[in-house]
């Protein structure tokens, strides 16, 4: 975590701050990609 406060809206802890990009985010865009080439390729 960073030291720095967020102004965070109320309801919403303080753990529930990403930093960073989940894995299944990259996941997600290569099947995108993939099948996005299969449909090109098989037309």
């Amino acid at each position: 975590m960073k030291k720095n406060k967020r102004d965070l809206p109320t309801g919403v802890p303080e753990e529930n701050v990403y930093e960073n990009t989940h894995i299944l985010l990259y996941v997600f865009y290569a099947i995108a990609v993939a099948s996005v080439v299969l449909l090109l390729v098989n037309q």
